[in-house]
């Protein structure tokens, strides 16, 4: 630390929801350290489009989409309809709404710069940027889907694809030595034969993998299928990133951030594996606290919005079995994820400030709409694409479109479901999303409540039972919830909404530094 006084410790629970928080007394620092005085669970209004990558940048800003860029989870700018639809579909070629370098107006991180304070983050958008020569230390996750392999056993023993097998996961080319054991029914299996160890349907293992940009984390399996196959499960697979001078491979294979098991199975239509997993965020904050000791540490925590995705729409619209068991599963993310951040506290001590905020609340989706499948039935395809978020969709075309084009494809989008509407520059100045910019392409539409978008070209209209976030803030279901603990944050009135978080962080910073 720089010797300034007291730490201050920004925790984003994302997709907290106040009423859970505040009815089971989450995130209550008092019950670890009594004598850190702290406020009670105030519910803290997100801004439009309420999803993750655009309200953190309101965190961070104190401003709104039409100030600091970021006007969905997924944008794009000046590129053509070809390459979006090329991109779109690979990660790390379109997470750049969560970089600091997309940002259009300053953030307390540079503020915080500014005051001298050193800064570090542990799995929080805008605190880091792939292109910047001065991050501060901080890492992120990105995560690709869960895969089987299929492998044929061959007569001599072992499989037919005994030795070393290689897989794409998000850019990287990552090799596995397999080789399965027909006595046992257990398989091999490691980044190469020194590193491998032994697994079997009812033991998962977790392999740790160094790659270019950081390490690759997933959970193994295998199960024998009948006499001539085995199936290799892979879950969820996690890279996690460094900037700033982190290095964040694990200190051994087995402690990265790949979930062992699929999660929130109250929702059996899945196969996602928590990423990252609680306990590696906390511990990955206490290593960062250890080995950089900034003067503020940001940390973010999805997992209660992942399980609230998955299971949300369960908890609220299922039958009375489906409800009880999807709420169980949703508190039991809540206690994890408070378990830890009291641990991480007490680590830190009752000297520090601490911050605690979500970015948005949720709602059950029933509907989803693909808007490029319209697209392709007027024969536009080839020249424009829809991307955005999950309320908010924006066109990228190769040119500006005539009238007649603008008008056939609003009369599309409304064929396609009545709550679409297309948005004019009034409407998106009332909404604070930028009236001019390329990042909302050529046209702005939104669609209702309980109705998201999607992006594939797949069927244009779909009944399903999810859950999701992005809708108009002035829907308390989209709020999230603010708290805070400290000696200054305590004394402090909390933000009306969101964009009022950067001022309360900073008057807390002056006061902790002044000791008053």
């Amino acid at each position: 630390m720089s010797g300034r006084g007291r730490r201050l410790v920004v925790v984003c629970v994302d997709g907290g929801l106040p009423g859970i928080i505040r009815k089971h007394d989450f995130f209550n620092l008092s019950r670890a350290l009594p004598s850190l005085p702290g406020t009670a669970v105030h519910e803290l209004r997100s801004i439009y489009p309420s999803s993750t990558a655009p309200s953190h940048a309101s965190f961070l800003t104190g401003t709104h989409p039409n100030s600091h860029g970021i006007v969905g989870n997924r944008f794009w700018e000046r590129e053509s309809a070809a390459e979006i639809r090329r991109r779109a579909d690979d990660p790390l070629s379109a997470f750049h709404p969560y970089e600091a370098s997309s940002l259009t107006a300053p953030s307390l991180l540079d503020w915080f710069a500014r005051q001298g304070a050193s800064a570090a983050a542990v799995h929080f958008p805008q605190t880091f940027s792939r292109n910047a020569q001065h991050a501060i230390p901080s890492c992120y996750c990105l995560y690709a889907p869960a895969r089987d392999l299929l492998l044929p056993l061959s007569p001599a023993g072992g499989t037919a694809a005994d030795g070393m097998v290689t897989l794409s996961y998000l850019g990287h080319e990552v090799s596995l030595y397999l080789r399965f054991d027909q006595q046992t029914d257990t398989i091999t299996v490691g980044s190469s034969n020194e590193a491998a160890v032994v697994a079997d349907s009812l033991r998962p293992v977790r392999l740790d993998i160094p790659v270019a940009s950081g390490s690759i984390s997933v959970a193994v399996s295998c199960r024998r299928l009948n006499q001539d196959r085995i199936q290799v499960r892979l879950g969820t697979a996690v890279l996690t990133m460094g900037f700033g001078g982190l290095h964040p491979v694990p200190g051994r294979t087995g402690d990265g951030p790949a979930s062992l098991h699929v999660e929130y199975t109250t929702n059996p239509h899945h196969t996602f594996h928590e990423s990252p997993r609680v306990e590696w965020v906390e511990q990955t904050a206490l290593e960062i606290l250890k080995q950089q000791d900034p003067d503020v540490l940001f940390v973010r925590f999805n997992q209660a919005d992942h399980a609230q995705e998955f299971l949300y729409w369960h908890a609220v619209r299922g039958n009375s079995g489906e409800r009880s068991q999807a709420w169980k599963q949703i508190l039991d993310v809540y206690a994890r994820i408070d378990a830890s951040v009291t641990r991480l506290a007490e680590a830190i001590g009752e000297h520090s400030e601490f911050v605690f905020f979500s970015d948005h609340g949720i709602d059950y989706v029933e509907t989803h709409l693909r808007p490029n499948h319209v697209l392709a039935d007027l024969g536009l395809a080839d020249r424009m694409v829809f991307q955005g978020d999950s309320n908010c969709a924006y066109l990228y075309a190769d040119a500006p479109l005539p009238a007649t084009e603008e008008q056939r494809i609003s009369r599309a989008l409304r064929a396609l479901d009545p709550s679409i509407g297309v948005l004019s520059p009034a409407d998106r100045a009332r909404l604070k999303l930028p009236v001019s910019s390329p990042r909302v392409g050529r046209l702005t539409v939104t669609c209702g409540q309980h109705i998201e978008f999607q992006y594939s070209d797949v069927a244009p209209r779909e009944i399903v039972a999810s859950a999701s976030h992005g809708y108009l803030p002035s829907d308390s279901a989209m709020s999230g919830f603010y708290r805070c603990f400290g000696q200054a944050a305590a004394r402090q009135a909390p933000p009306s909404d969101i964009t009022g978080a950067a001022s309360v962080a900073r008057e807390i910073w002056r006061r902790a530094a002044q000791g008053t």
